[in-house]
């Protein structure tokens, strides 16, 4: 029998913001079990702390989710070692990337080729 690739949801309060698309996780598996994780946002790329406009996007992020309780959606894990690709949600079903896609503070990416970057200053999208 072959085992079916499932994602799973979770509650969760945000603990850390890296930078402009990721963040890490109190995730909560139910039974009062807690797991500290890494996201990766799935379907944007933010700008690297060391580029310009990159302290900013982390600033924004913190700013929008520090504390703040989320829904996870884990995908896969990343090819990054322990952290997984999410997509998350605020409990009033805001999807965070598309929000910040369309701010000015991420640019859309399905993960293959280059990462495109959000244009600096930043321009939002309306």
């Amino acid at each position: 029998m072959a085992l079916i690739k499932a994602d799973y949801m979770y509650n969760g309060v945000v603990m850390a913001v890296h930078d402009g698309d990721t963040i890490t996780i109190n995730v909560d598996l139910g039974f009062n079990t807690w797991h500290l994780c890494p996201f990766r946002l799935l379907g944007c790329n933010a700008r690297e702390l060391k580029d310009e406009g990159g302290l900013e996007a982390q600033i924004n992020l913190s700013l929008l989710l520090i504390n703040k309780t989320v829904v996870v959606r884990s995908i896969k894990p990343d090819k990054y070692g322990e952290r997984y690709l999410a997509s998350v949600m605020t409990p009033d079903g805001i999807n965070i990337v598309d929000k910040l896609i369309k701010e000015g503070w991420a640019a859309a990416w399905d993960g293959k080729g280059i990462k495109p970057l959000p244009p600096w200053p930043r321009i939002e999208i309306t």
